[in-house]
Order: C-alpha cells, then sequence, then structure tokens
C-alpha cells in the first residue's frame, strides 16, 4: 500500500542550512508505492532531490540528499541552496558530492562538510567558498566518479567553433552554418586539486556526427549563450580491469571507452548512423537481439563484467530517421556483454522495455546492480510531461522521478515516487541513486 513520508520530520535533521523556515527546508512529496525489505539489497541508496524552473529561483534551499534503508526509511543528511547531484562514498567512509556551480563537497554520513573543491571557470566574478580547493577547470558538471586509486574523474567542458556545421537537427537539407560546440572534458584530479590529465572530445570524436538535440540550449543558461550541446558527457567510470574510462555521452547517443592513460577510443557502443572513417572502426557489432541505448545515462561494469547504463530512450532514433513520439516511448535499465576480441556486444537483460512496465524519463537517471541479492536499482530521474502528456526534455515541462529496485527476472521489491505532475513543485528530479554496503549511522525519519 501506499504511503507519504513524512517529509517535515526528514528535513528537520538535515545538515546544510541553519537559518530557513520548515517551508522552505521540506523536500518535495515523495510515495513509497512498494517494499518488500527481506528481497531487497542490504545497506543504504543515496539519492539527491533537487528543484527545478521557476521554483528553484524562489526557494532557498534547492537541493536535498536523502539516505534510504532496506525497510524504505528516509532520513536527509544534507540540504543546499545549490541543485545537488550524484554521491560516491570515499574509502574514508566519506560522502563525495556534486552540485551545481562547479563544486564538490566532502561530507560525512550526517551532513557536516569536511572539504570542498571549486572549478576556476565558474568563480572568475565571485569568491568560492572558503577555504576551498581550487581546479583549474571551465566548469565542473553532472557527476563524479573515482579512479582505483583514488584519483576523481570529473566531467568539464569547452567551447570551439566549427564551420559548415548542421543548421538543423531535423531537416537533412538546411543550410550549414558556422556555430560554437560545447566539447566536454573528462579530467582527472587528485584530491590536492592538480590535474592529472585530460581527455577531450573534440579530438576523440567526429563533431560533425549529431543526434537530435546535438543543437539543445543546455549550456545557453550556464553562461555560455549560442552554444550547441554537441556530446553532452553525463557519467564516467574507471574500469580497472584494463585501465580505462567508460564514458556516457547523451547527445550522441552511445558509450564510448577509451584509455585512461592516452585518451585512445578503444570502442563505441551505439547506433551505426552517422559514424564515418576512423571512428566506424570503432563500432562494435551487435550480436542476437540488440537494442541500442538513446541519450544513455551512468555507464558502470558490473561484478560479471558486464555493462549497465540508463537507457533515456529520447527519440530512439537519430538523424534523420523517423524519431519515435514522446507518448510512444520509454525508458529502461540495460546490461549488454562486450567482447573486445571479437568486436561484438550483446543484450543480456533489461528492465522497464515490456508494455506493463514502461515509464519514460526523458533527463537523468541511472541503474546499478547490487552486489549481494543481484537486484538492479534503477533511477528514473526526470519524468517529463506537458499538460499531462509525456514529453522527452525538461525545458517548460513538469518533472518528477521514480525509483525501484528489480530482481534478476524482473520483481519489483520497492518502488518510490518523488514529486507530482502539475503539483505545488512541479519540477523535481533525481540525478541518480547510489548504493553504500554499510547501513549508516543515521537517525531515520518516520
Amino acid at each position: 500500500m501506499a504511503r507519504a513520508i513524512n517529509v517535515a520530520a526528514l528535513s528537520s535533521r538535515a545538515r546544510g542550512m541553519p537559518d530557513v523556515s520548515p517551508a522552505e527546508a521540506m523536500p518535495p512529496p515523495i510515495r513509497l508505492l512498494q517494499c518488500e525489505p527481506d528481497m531487497r539489497e542490504p545497506g543504504t541508496m543515496l539519492f539527491n532531490v533537487r528543484l527545478g524552473g521557476a521554483e528553484a529561483n524562489s526557494r532557498s534551499v534547492t537541493g536535498w540528499l536523502l539516505a534510504l534503508d532496506r525497510t524504505g526509511r528516509l532520513t536527509c543528511i544534507h540540504t543546499s541552496k545549490h541543485g545537488l547531484r550524484g554521491a560516491r562514498q570515499l574509502a574514508n567512509g566519506n560522502l563525495l558530492v556534486s552540485m551545481a556551480d562547479g563544486l564538490l563537497v566532502e561530507m560525512t554520513a550526517t551532513g557536516e562538510i569536511k572539504r570542498q573543491w571549486y572549478a576556476t571557470g565558474r568563480y572568475r566574478d565571485t569568491a568560492p567558498p572558503p577555504g576551498a580547493i581550487r581546479i583549474e577547470a571551465e566548469n565542473i558538471h553532472h557527476g563524479v566518479s573515482q579512479t582505483a586509486d583514488g584519483n576523481m574523474l570529473l566531467l568539464s567542458m569547452e567551447v570551439r567553433v566549427f564551420d559548415n556545421w548542421h543548421g538543423s537537427t531535423r531537416d537533412q537539407l538546411a543550410p550549414r552554418e558556422r556555430a560554437s560546440l560545447v566539447g566536454d572534458v573528462i579530467m582527472e584530479v587528485r584530491p590536492d586539486g592538480k590535474v592529472v590529465r585530460e581527455h577531450r572530445m573534440f579530438d576523440i570524436l567526429d563533431p560533425y556526427r549529431i543526434s537530435y538535440s546535438s543543437r539543445a540550449t543546455y549550456w545557453w543558461r550556464r553562461g555560455y549563450p549560442g552554444t550547441c550541446d554537441w556530446c553532452h558527457a553525463n557519467g564516467t567510470f574507471h574500469d580497472a580491469r584494463d585501465d580505462s574510462i567508460l564514458v556516457t555521452l547523451r547527445t550522441q547517443d552511445c558509450i564510448i571507452k577509451i584509455d585512461r592513460r592516452t585518451g585512445e577510443l578503444k570502442w563505441i557502443l551505439g547506433p551505426h548512423e552517422g559514424w564515418k572513417g576512423p571512428w566506424a572502426d570503432k563500432l562494435l557489432t551487435p550480436v542476437g537481439d540488440v537494442m541500442w541505448s538513446y541519450h544513455p545515462h551512468d555507464p558502470a561494469v558490473t561484478p560479471a563484467g558486464t555493462i549497465t547504463c540508463f537507457d533515456n530512450g529520447n527519440h530512439r532514433a537519430v538523424p534523420f530517421s523517423m524519431a519515435l513520439p514522446h507518448d510512444r516511448n520509454y525508458s529502461r535499465a540495460v546490461e549488454y556483454e562486450v567482447d573486445e576480441v571479437a568486436r561484438t556486444v550483446r543484450q543480456v537483460w533489461s528492465h522497464g522495455d515490456a508494455p506493463g512496465q514502461r515509464i519514460f524519463a526523458g533527463f537523468q537517471g541511472g541503474v546499478m546492480r547490487m552486489p549481494r541479492t543481484g537486484n538492479t536499482f534503477v533511477t528514473y530521474g526526470g519524468i517529463c510531461s506537458i499538460g499531462g502528456m509525456p514529453f522527452d526534455e525538461p525545458d517548460g515541462a513538469d518533472a518528477r522521478a521514480r525509483l525501484i529496485e528489480v530482481t534478476r527476472d524482473g520483481q519489483v521489491v520497492f518502488d518510490m515516487e518523488i514529486g507530482e505532475a502539475q503539483g505545488e513543485l512541479p519540477h523535481v528530479s533525481v540525478f541518480r541513486a547510489t548504493h553504500v554496503e554499510q547501513e549508516l549511522a543515521l537517525d531515520w525519519g518516520a
């Protein structure tokens, strides 16, 4: 039976902003739809909740970091005026949290801030947080991951200008133009802020290949007007088996693998249309019934060596093929098996594509394979709608989120809904959830 979570009790325990009203500190509505504790993964799930749209501009608190135990009880670890994103647990037990505005924060499991880092490019005109460690970067965006030896893998960006670029992602005959493109930069950074190495997407991939969102205005609102969101990296994962990095690229509709040291492109997992020249030689050949991921998020290598990601599913086509209508679309969790010798890929598992399972989350999201039960925890991060109808992008849309845990055979053992379409706070999203094996010593909410 569904039950509402006592969000007022949660927020009263949160560290972060001491001088805000109870209404400002209260998270959006949260409803527990299903919970089977005995079938769930032991430990704690950490996830953010953040506001967007006009609501974020009118409130002091716009980000919450929440912890979820096996029984479905919640507590709020931290509140912030920044839009919180992903959280990872460090070797010392603390949490490494990425935030909007080019900030990284190390905090305890009770929300006490220990260290901060900032991107110099985001603080040209304003003072960074006192004592924060500087990172020479134009920006820090999306989540943070770690290498096996403890360095941070961050995502930054750069702008380059290209002639004869696509004037449209819909009309193949549209005149070409001179365009300013944003390309992502993978940065490996030590805890002291020193940049160890950088890998620039413009130097790895074809800047003239596009998806249906490669002209998106994502970076306009972040201080780079007139730019096109050409590749939109949104997640990284260090594969220690061969010291490589997986990257999901939303507006290239693919996962790529690069050498951690050199940046050499090892392979491309995604639809084959639009790739040419040396990039076409890096495409993995599908074996069996493989469905590609479109606008994917959150790449990871499972204990079995397979690769998971969240397939947002936007358009389910690449230019200039026919895009799938919003009201027929869906997102899913998917698992691939890559044979790097044969250069092939098989799809070995998925959830969310069967008719009774379908939810369409047009932005954000994540997938995490649980270490003990083999369950999969799925974050439907931004379920968008306009006038109650599904939509694929957050701009101008209502948004909410859904967290679901499923067994290997697809049985749902946990289901939680965050936010309400067309509610009092209609633009709510969750970047992605992450698992902590131990039960954190927290004062759980009601």
